[in-house]
């Protein structure tokens, strides 16, 4: 089921300035200026309609086109006066001449028609204000106010009632402007000298008018007729209710949804009550695989709403400025747990200091923190392996003769900053997809979300591998961005070409072969020094001298099999299901933190 955008105020005309409806108004204005200058009033009519069935339909614009123009002040009630003045100036100047009573009593209707749209409008968002509700929730069984009191919703909230679907089958926003075909059809009917309809037409729609904003002032007014809704205070009842023992707290950027992403499996796999806590409603879109009761938390107040004295843990896969509003509530533990395990400087970030603990993959990430020494206390972290792990699957001994070779090429993305540019793709991606094909070799392309976030030119190369890997056809293919699609390809992959990222981690849980990019030709010996996860890696220079031999120890020479089961176990903890492990020491941590709350009396 399609979600309702926010508290569904796109029904009270407040999305309304996107660029497809900015250019259809222009296409109104448009024709009625061509309509001028040939003397026919008709193209001026046709010339509205288009915009005119865009605002009584209302369909999903393409996210491309949504929001460009937020500073343009065309809402539905603008959008209406130009339209139809459009139409009464080409008809009022375009031969024959029009009879003045009937373009009159046009003219004030569509004057009327705005008053309506606006009115109705602005008591649309009067209602909206004074509504309580600020979360958003999703696979949590709340109840409802208002007319649907005590029915259970699992996903919410619902758009607002509006009083006049309450009698017919459309809303007060659309039955209005739907009115607007009236309008036009008399605008015709005057241009056609036909004198008694445009009279006609005009008392029905003043009169349509008049009974919706009547309506709308009834149910909304000073004197509403529905009750104001509280769904707030509802969420937090029914959060109440469930007693999560687990928060999996998240909030970043927009385009930083893949975070909490690679989490789902672990949620949906906890059996203890568990509460995932968005702080941006824009993620709510990317965490459909989550499900596990969700709420979007806007507000410190509603954070603090829905952390119930049950809550025992706290798991963050971000290291965000938020992170201390949750922080900041006392009784639960804290965990900092990420959403990869790399080389990267920011896996041991010194901000991790304000966590209780720190949950990491295997001995490497220890190893990190302790050889940077930023002052994070190393008793507080805990190896716990990567539960996201647990279906790749491990590599055969031995490839079989004339099998066709399938390499997955997954680089990193530029960073916010030099210090933190990994990525392959601007400086070498197009040719090492291009070197594998050459060479016979499918071709898995899974980029980095964020590739070309800071770096126009990584994001050319990255669609001119797009483009290149979809060529080629046969088993190469980009792959698709969806949660599990990286592990999945782990499974199809028998060589890997990546960057220093938690990518090489996660893929050595296949044991299989593995290459890693060296652009900046930094000296062998320093590079895996550097960055341990490369250690049983063949480096790929700028020139890529050692891209065959990569592709020929995935065939069968496989000379560091040995070496990466090592570093595998040094990388990701002790053997074992993954997944098993993580519920364990999520037990764990529960229990240590009740014994917190034990020794501070307030258990």
């Amino acid at each position: 089921m399609r979600r309702p955008r926010g508290l569904a105020a796109v029904r009270f005309g407040q999305d309304s300035s996107d660029v497809v409806d900015l250019g259809l108004v222009a296409l109104g204005v448009l024709a009625s200026v061509v309509a001028l200058l040939l003397g026919v009033w008709g193209i001026a009519v046709l010339g509205a309609v288009p915009s005119l069935v865009s605002d009584v339909v209302r369909g999903e614009r393409p996210p491309a086109l949504r929001r460009l123009l937020r500073r343009v002040l065309l809402d539905r009630p603008e959008r209406s006066l130009v339209r139809n003045g459009a139409v009464a100036v080409a008809v009022a100047a375009t031969p024959p001449a029009t009879e003045f009573a009937s373009l009159a009593f046009l003219l004030v209707t569509v004057m009327v028609a705005h008053l309506g749209l606006a009115g109705y409008t602005a008591l649309a968002l009067r209602r909206l204000a004074r509504e309580r509700a600020t979360m958003t929730w999703r696979h949590l069984g709340v109840r409802a106010s208002g007319p649907a009191a005590g029915a259970v919703q699992e996903e919410g909230p619902g758009a607002l009632p509006d009083p006049v679907q309450d009698r017919l089958p459309i809303d007060g926003l659309r039955l209005l402007t739907a009115s607007e075909a009236l309008v036009l059809g008399g605008f015709a009917f005057a241009a056609a000298g036909v004198h008694l309809l445009p009279p006609v037409i005009a008392v029905v729609v003043i009169g349509i008018i008049a009974w919706t904003c009547w309506t709308a002032w009834r149910a909304w007014g000073p004197r509403a007729g529905h009750g104001v809704r509280r769904s707030d205070d509802a969420v937090a009842a029914a959060v109440a209710d469930l007693a999560p023992e687990v928060v999996f707290y998240f909030s970043s950027p927009a385009d930083g949804t893949y975070a909490l992403g690679v989490w789902a499996s672990v949620i949906n796999a906890l059996e203890r009550p568990v509460l995932v806590v968005l702080r941006e409603a824009v993620h709510l879109a990317g965490t459909e695989s989550i499900r596990k009761p969700t709420v979007v938390a806007p507000t410190v107040g509603d954070l603090i709403a829905i952390t119930p004295d049950s809550v025992r843990v706290v798991l963050y896969p971000t290291n965000v400025v938020r992170n201390d509003e949750m922080i900041r509530i006392p009784g639960p533990m804290h965990c900092f747990i990420g959403h990869g395990d790399s080389d990267k400087v920011g896996s041991f970030s010194p901000l991790n200091r304000m966590y209780d603990e720190i949950w990491v993959a295997g001995r490497a990430a220890i190893d990190r923190y302790a050889a940077v020494d930023e002052g994070i206390d190393l008793n507080v972290l805990r190896a716990v392996g990567r539960p996201q792990l647990a279906d790749i699957r491990r590599a055969a001994p031995d490839v079989e003769p004339g099998h066709r070779l399938t390499v997955l090429y997954a680089p990193t993305w530029e960073g916010f900053f030099d210090e933190a540019d990994y990525s392959s793709v601007a400086a070498m991606g197009e040719r090492i997809v291009r070197g594998c094909l050459d060479a016979g070799a499918d071709v898995l392309f899974k980029p980095h979300p964020l590739t070309g976030h800071r770096l126009p030119e990584a994001g050319r190369a990255r669609e001119a591998i797009d483009e290149l890997v979809r060529r080629a056809g046969g088993g190469s293919e980009v792959v698709a961005p969806s949660p599990n699609s990286l592990y999945e390809a782990f499974n199809r992959a028998d060589l890997l070409i990546s960057d220093i990222s938690s990518v090489i981690t996660d893929f050595l849980a296949s044991r299989k072969p593995y290459a890693v990019s060296n652009r900046r030709d930094v000296p062998e010996a320093t590079f895996r020094a550097m960055f341990p996860s490369s250690s049983a890696a063949e480096l790929l220079g700028s020139d890529l001298a050692t891209l065959p031999t990569a592709l020929a120890d995935a065939a069968g020479a496989d000379p560091r099999r040995a070496q990466r089961e090592t570093l595998a176990e040094h990388l990701l903890g002790p053997e074992g299901d993954p997944m098993v492990l993580f519920l364990a020491e999520i037990d764990a941590f529960i229990a240590r933190s009740r014994a917190r709350l034990a020794r501070a009396g307030r258990a």
